[in-house]
């Protein structure tokens, strides 16, 4: 137990802040004359289950403490154990932090990037990404990264890399694409490097996240598609991802 705390001490899964609300908020804000169509059944707020999950960590965190961590012990991804069957690592460990400075960072950077792709992407997708990007995170330092590894930015990066494929996807909807994927793409790359630089952090979580969360927005969406203009000028889209397409297709056939 002792040992294995601290070894989570120096290897926990880090991340850098990414954004402030303000910048990152108004990255897809700019084109007030197009109306939005989404898949989601109900209107959204864009970050209650950003709340949720911040709330969640939190409260994970609490329990850490009064179990003295034992919730380290039992929810880290530890490579040895995963090999024994206990396969609920690779999602445990996301919500799970070594000290209060890792927990601080990653829920300022959750609290940064989380609303934005909730809005843009929905409730249901939003967790679908958020979720898959921490499995993907797991497996990616499960595969190239023996040692044990805990905390929520394998995820973050997943929803950076969900807003990265959304500013690719419709770079021809919004003035200032360009700037923005830029942006996004220095911020992925400074974070790289100060976790190639610091032994603490798992840079391959990281990536894997970023992958995950590239991968399950491309084919989850959003895509928007133009429809129509409305009398009072406003172009209409609607979303049709590339998942619901392919159903559609299964479905002709």
């Amino acid at each position: 137990m002792e040992n294995l705390a601290a070894a989570l001490s120096l290897s926990c899964s880090s991340c850098f802040a990414f954004f402030s609300r303000k910048h990152f908020g108004k990255m897809f804000g700019g084109k007030r004359n197009l109306q939005f169509g989404t898949s989601e059944d109900k209107p959204f707020d864009g970050r209650l289950w950003t709340n949720i999950l911040l709330t969640l960590n939190v409260l994970v965190y609490i329990s850490q403490i009064a179990t003295q961590g034992k919730l380290i012990f039992w929810g880290a991804k530890v490579n040895s154990l995963i090999d024994k069957g206990q396969l609920w690592r690779l999602a445990t460990c996301s919500f799970l932090h070594a000290n209060i400075g890792h927990l601080m960072v990653n829920c300022y950077s959750l609290n940064s990037v989380g609303p934005t792709v909730e809005k843009l992407s929905g409730p249901r997708r939003f967790l679908a990404i958020y979720f898959a990007s921490a499995i993907a995170s797991s497996l990616m330092s499960y595969q190239f990264c023996q040692s044990p590894a805990v905390g929520a930015s394998g995820a973050i990066f997943g929803l950076v890399g969900s807003a990265a494929v959304f500013a690719l996807r419709h770079r021809s909807l919004f003035g200032g694409a360009k700037q923005d994927i830029q942006q996004i793409a220095q911020v992925i790359a400074i974070n790289m490097v100060i976790g190639f630089l610091s032994r603490s952090i798992d840079n391959w979580g990281h990536l894997g996240g970023l992958l995950g969360g590239a991968v399950m927005s491309w084919f989850l969406g959003p895509a928007w598609r133009f429809e129509f203009k409305t009398d009072d000028g406003r172009s209409v889209f609607t979303d049709q991802p590339p998942i619901s397409r392919l159903i559609n297709r299964r479905r002709s056939i």
